[in-house]
């Protein structure tokens, strides 16, 4: 079963909302930028990594977290 978590990487808040239940495959994540919330999307490649889907979407100051995000979800997004 999949699960939905929040991290904090210097500073802010990523909470990871899970579309899948039985898979990891698809995140919602938000989080607050300059006053507001915003929301993006993180899914999985076939190759199994998480990458940011709309680059455009995501505030720019965040694309570079996309391997954390991927690391984030391989280890915590997922019941044993």
């Amino acid at each position: 079963m999949t699960l939905n978590f929040e991290i904090e990487l210097d500073g802010v808040n990523f909470r990871f909302l899970t579309m899948n239940r039985v898979r990891l495959q698809l995140y919602q994540v938000y989080v607050q930028h300059e006053g507001k919330e915003r929301r993006f999307h993180v899914q999985a490649a076939e190759d199994g990594a998480f990458k940011i889907m709309g680059e455009d979407v995501c505030p720019e100051a965040y694309l570079h977290l996309e391997s954390t995000f991927n690391d984030a979800i391989h280890k915590l997004g997922e019941t044993q």
